[in-house]
This record gives structure tokens, sequence and C-alpha cells, in this order.
């Protein structure tokens, strides 16, 4: 279909980059999908009454109208988004809905937040969700949810040159439960007292990061995206986050060809047993001093930059979007 027949596409809100992926690859494809950022979406304080806070939202109302008006199909990012454009006042369009962790993963089944959050995905033309470990609960909401992964722009990533020198042990996510924090620890504090020469690194996020300070990790404050990416690019090994799911920092890593050891169990779903290093925290010390005695070979076995490639294109996932917009558009 010619880029002018397409459906005039925005996507609203934004988790770990996956909405600016697609709509930064839709526009490789000339396309033109829109987007909306999160801060752009509503306040960072949430909505308030009254007439001062009424005048200072005016502008973020004045953007959902002109978002509603201005396309055929709205795409929402995390189960409470599309509840800020449920307003009279605005045209109701259909829309497709992204699912990405904590909304369908712990608000979803509360009592405060589910019935907010089960509207939005019974409304939706076509329910997305991101990783394995959300498909239970985003199937019982809505049995045709798709698990459709997080989507890469391969060219953004930087080569993985490893550190010359002192080893440098590079922790990608931050400290805090939804991560399994408790075993993250673990590992960290194993990996301090196995290498103690080593630089291990991880990011000053989360309420354990003074925890893993203590245990001998030096934090590194949170930074550009762009900058984050050399930070995992420039590791002789990145441990990736212990809940057994590859997020996007894991997969950035891989895709850098770096060596990523996660704690844990990994989900293993339709594209097969990530090639990540896994096990306990002891089974992850001993896989990791073999690594470094050769990180390249270690890295050229595993191949996980082919691995990503294949499994999680952003190219991919737009041509799969184009055909659910033009559905979706056409039902309205």
């Amino acid at each position: 279909m010619p880029a002018e027949l397409e459906p005039r596409v925005i996507h609203i809100n934004d988790c770990a980059n996956v909405a600016r992926t697609l709509v930064d690859e839709a526009h490789r494809r000339n396309l033109s999908w829109d987007f909306m950022p999160p801060d752009a979406v509503r306040p960072g304080q949430g909505f308030g009454s009254g007439m001062k806070a009424r005048l200072a939202q005016l502008p973020y109302q004045l953007r959902h109208a002109s978002a509603a008006l201005g396309h055929d199909v709205l795409h929402f990012h995390y189960g409470t988004t599309p509840s800020v454009f449920d307003k009279p006042f605005l045209p109701r369009k259909p829309y497709l809905l992204h699912l990405h962790g904590t909304d369908i993963r712990t608000q979803w089944p509360q009592p405060a937040f589910h019935d907010q959050i089960q509207r939005a995905i019974d409304g939706a033309q076509g329910v997305y969700y991101t990783t394995l470990d959300l498909e239970e609960n985003a199937t019982a909401a809505r049995p045709d949810a798709q698990y459709l992964p997080a989507p890469l722009m391969f060219d953004r990533i930087p080569e993985w040159s490893a550190p010359e020198g002192r080893t440098r042990i590079s922790f990608a996510s931050r400290w805090d439960d939804s991560k399994n924090v408790a075993l993250q620890l673990e590992t960290a504090a194993a990996l301090v007292k196995a290498f103690p020469d080593a630089e291990v690194l991880g990011l000053d996020w989360g309420p354990g990061a003074a925890e893993a300070q203590r245990l001998g990790v030096r934090l590194v404050p949170k930074m550009p995206h762009g900058d984050f990416l050399d930070y995992l690019a420039g590791a002789s090994v990145v441990v990736g986050q212990s809940a057994g799911i590859l997020a996007v920092s894991e997969l950035e890593a891989l895709a850098a060809g770096v060596v990523v050891a996660c704690p844990g169990t990994q989900w293993t779903g339709p594209a097969g047993e990530p090639p990540v290093l896994q096990g306990t925290p002891e089974e992850i010390v001993e896989q990791v001093r073999v690594t470094l005695e050769d990180p390249a070979a270690m890295a050229s076995r595993l191949s996980g930059p082919a691995w990503v490639r294949k499994n999680h294109s952003a190219a991919d996932q737009v041509a799969l979007l184009q055909s659910a917009y033009r559905a979706a558009a056409s039902s309205s």
C-alpha cells in the first residue's frame, strides 16, 4: 500500500524505548508514524483538580485532542495510558495496546487498578506483551494477546570493545524487586569476592543500590541512552537481571556482542533458549571465570548478536504492525 494511503498512526507513551524504536524504524521505511513521549502524555505529578491545576494541564489536553483528531489509529503503551484519553470531548479512535510489565504483572491484579486496565485491554483492537513472564496475566486478561518481543534498531548499538587491562563486570539493571533484587545482590557479592581485581559496576538506581554499593559494586549514575549503550559495550561481561527474562538492556548487550550472564533460569519461548550464561550465583561465578580466560571465544560460541537480530528486529515488527493498523482503521 502506498505510504500516503496508510492509516495515520501515533504511538502514545513509551517504556524501555519500545515505542521510540518502532517509530524511528517506521520513519526509515517512509512511514509517517507520530510519537507522543511520556512527558507529553501527563504531568509528572499526575492530573489534579481545581482551577489552577486545570489551567496547568491545558497543554496536555490540547495535545490529546490533536492526537485523537489527527490520527486514524492510536497505539498506547502501558495499560493505564488509554484512560488518559477516555474523555467525553475526545473522539474515539481504534487503538492498540502494548503491555510492558508492571501494568499487567503487578497492577492488573490489584483492585485499585484492575478495572481501569481491564477496560483498556477490552477496548483495544489488539493487545501485545513484551516479555514471556507476562504471558499468563496478559492472556488471562485477553486470550488473543500476542507476544511481541522488545524490538531493537541495530545500527544504534556500538560494537563490543572489551576493556584492556582491568576486567570490568557491569550490571545492566536497576536494583529492585521487579528484577529479583535479592538474587542480583547475592550474585554481585559473589562476583566481588571471586574477582577482587575486577571493576564491578552497577547503576545507581533502585532501592537496592545502596546495598550493592556496600557489597563492593561501584555505582554509576543513570545516563542518556547512548552513554548507557557505551557502558554495556565497554564491559568484559554484562550481568543481566535475575528475573528470568531478557529486557531491552540485556538484548542491547547481546546485540553489541558482549557475553551476558543472567542469574537464575531463563524463560524459553518461541526463540528457544537465550544465548546467555545462567544459573546460581556460584555457577555464574565459574562461568564468568571461564569467560574471562577468553571473552572473544565465549562470545563467538554464544553468538548473541545473530540471535538478537533474528528475534528482535524492529523492521519485522513494523511490517507486522502495519497490517494491524490497516485492520483497525478499516473497523472504525
